[in-house]
């Protein structure tokens, strides 16, 4: 495409997540993911939050009266056999989202499994499988994925208006002092940067750069056993790399920039939840920007939803925007990058 040719990024209405046909949820796991996605739901979509489940009775009660749930129930169990519920979201720490989706799954319940969506991707796989061999939806609640900005990044790229992508640039990285009671600490509990920030990254590497074929890692190990600060670099095998910076030990501002032959497209920060994307020539001129009204993630976890909720009503059993093999891929370049830094440590 020559650099005078007009180029303009699409506009890509999605969707209004009230518009999505109603399913009955329980929420399990009552933290504070949990917490914002329940609002998210109760502000923007028509989605009927049916139940509530915890290993207390007295926090489920008190997470049903918050957001006017209807039933509580003080063991998980109880909450994937409530009739009256058709999805269940896992809202648990990532150390138990492999164990928590398959009691949902083998009670007949679509699961939306919040990020990462495994430990490893042994797990991943057997979720996948058993959805797949019941015939039951199931999906990583990736959000920024089914946000309008990024799908009309994606559109942009797959349209060829940068030529072809080469590098993505893209950090995630927020100073976490040392808290006992932090999973963030607790090896056992999946936390560290990988599962918790870098799921973020290769996810965005997966979009808009493929596939990865190779990995490449450098970083720091806290104290108490977690992966605290990487620099990873993942390539797709056909010359496009991204480089990535993950970390619990520094503040960074959240840019991305995805680079191509014919132009860029730049993500102003946070990307995640970027307000603008910018558009740019070969020579750095900028071409287009689309904004987005979005500013908090409450007000955004709706989209995922409202997603699984069309997939589910349609038939289907795993999503275009977050397809559930291309969740397996992911994690398993997770435990690639995990594998190298542990390595690197010894």
């Amino acid at each position: 495409m020559p650099e005078s040719a007009a180029r303009s990024l699409p506009l890509f209405d999605a969707a209004d997540p009230m518009d999505a046909p109603p399913l009955r949820w329980g929420i399990m796991g009552l933290g504070s993911i949990s917490e914002r996605f329940t609002t998210s739901l109760c502000a923007h979509t028509r989605q009927q939050l049916q139940a509530a489940g915890s290993r207390t009775l007295a926090k489920s009660t008190a997470f049903a009266a918050r957001h006017h749930i209807a039933r509580a129930h003080g063991s998980y169990e109880e909450l994937v056999a409530d009739p009256e519920v058709d999805i269940v979201y896992v809202g648990t720490p990532t150390s138990m989202h492999h164990d928590c989706a398959m009691l949902a799954l083998e009670a007949g319940k679509h699961v939306l499994v919040e990020k990462s969506f495994a430990a490893n991707a042994q797990q991943a796989r057997a979720m996948v499988e058993a959805s797949e061999a019941r015939g039951l939806f199931i999906m990583e609640a990736m959000w920024p994925r089914f946000l309008p900005f990024m799908r009309t990044a994606r559109t942009a790229v797959d349209s060829g208006l940068i030529g072809r992508p080469l590098t993505l640039t893209a950090d995630l990285a927020d100073y976490n002092e040392y808290d006992a009671d932090n999973y963030m600490f607790s090896p056992e509990l999946g936390g560290g940067v990988t599962l918790d920030r870098g799921i973020y990254l290769a996810s965005l590497s997966s979009l808009l750069i493929g596939p990865t074929q190779t990995v490449a890692v450098d970083g720091l190990q806290d104290a108490t056993g977690v992966d605290a600060h990487l620099n990873i670099t993942l390539g797709n095998g056909q010359g496009a790399y991204s480089q990535l910076m993950a970390s619990m030990y520094v503040n960074a501002p959240s840019n991305a920039r995805l680079s191509g032959t014919q132009g860029s497209l730049s993500f102003e920060p946070p990307w995640f939840l970027s307000p603008r994307v910018t558009l740019f020539d070969s020579r750095g001129a900028v071409l287009d920007a689309v904004d987005s009204y979005l500013r908090r993630d409450v007000d955004a976890f709706c989209y995922e939803a409202a997603e699984a909720a069309r997939v589910i009503s349609a038939g289907g059993i795993s999503s275009p925007l977050m397809p559930a093999r291309e969740s397996i891929s992911i994690i398993e370049t997770l435990d690639r990058i995990l594998q190298q830094a542990h390595a690197s440590w010894q």
